[in-house]
């Protein structure tokens, strides 16, 4: 087998009612040296604990680098949490809060809708979406001061508030639209979109570049209109965007010409909006 399938067993829903930290993953790529190993991993659910096996079939072993689940849900949080770079980890169905969080170099691939914090204080990696992510995608946990610090997001759908707050470094794609508070508090980073976006783009924005098709509705104070510009160097980003499969290849390689605005000034941020105006 080239792959490692585990799959969600369609009568476990009758044991669970509670949210599901998928963490034991992580621990059986490290640890986990075969199938019986992996199945008998504890999973603490709220007061009941319950061995992997139990929840989940098992096919292969955690030496292959391509892991598939099949039959998840969005109870189940965590997946792909601190995975390794050369693993990939693909997903059939829609995930939980804190997909990929703390990625460290590895591909998660989710193949339906992820909820809040996807990719949230990851390091480096790729997170692919194929449909919609929650609030906070690539920020930090509640409480924390460090987003995303590297690696790449794509979403294929919509993103909803917060997205990249915080974010650190790295590049984060959103095809579809993004809700309110967009680059909130952004320190550094590249937010990149081609659908529409909400109220309070880049507000306590520091540094870091957000690559729009339209002007927001409302373009907070904070930011200063620096007139348009033929930027040379937006043709490496493009470079870099159109490198990944998405409507993202549809932009033109030399599509350089744009209207920047600059800010947050409230917080003495020297941040960028750049819309495309050519």
């Amino acid at each position: 087998m080239s792959h490692t399938t585990v799959t969600y067993k369609d009568t476990a829903d009758s044991k669970l009612s509670k949210r599901l930290d998928m963490r034991w993953l992580s621990k059986a790529i490290f640890d986990a040296k075969s199938e019986e190993q992996a199945k008998s991993l504890p999973l603490n659910i709220g007061n009941e604990t319950f061995t992997v096996g139990e929840l989940f079939n098992i096919e292969g072993n955690f030496s292959n680098h391509v892991i598939k689940i099949e039959n998840s849900n969005s109870k189940m949080d965590y997946i792909g949490y601190a995975l390794p770079e050369n693993f990939q980890l693909i997903v059939e169905g829609d995930v939980g809060h804190y997909a990929g969080s703390g990625l460290k170099g590895g591909k998660l691939n989710i193949q339906g809708n992820v909820k809040d914090y996807a990719g949230c204080e990851m390091s480096s990696g790729m997170i692919e979406v194929s449909k919609n992510a929650g609030d906070y995608l690539g920020g930090a946990k509640a409480g924390n001061k460090k987003g995303m610090s590297g690696g790449t997001i794509l979403v294929h759908g919509n993103s909803n508030n917060f997205t990249g707050d915080l974010l650190r470094r790295g590049i984060i794609m959103v095809v579809g639209n993004i809700g309110d508070y967009c680059a909130s508090r952004m320190i550094a980073g590249t937010i990149a979109n081609l659908g529409t976006i909400g109220k309070q783009v880049g507000v306590g924005m520091r540094r870091g570049t957000i690559l729009l098709p339209h002007k927001p509705k409302d373009v907070i104070s904070g930011f200063r209109d620096c007139g348009r510009h033929n930027l040379g160097y937006l043709t490496l980003l493009l470079h870099e965007l159109r490198s990944f499969e998405s409507t993202f290849q549809s932009l033109h390689p030399m599509r350089r010409r744009v209207q920047r605005y600059l800010g947050d000034t409230a917080v003495g941020g020297q941040g960028e909006m750049l819309i495309w105006i050519g």
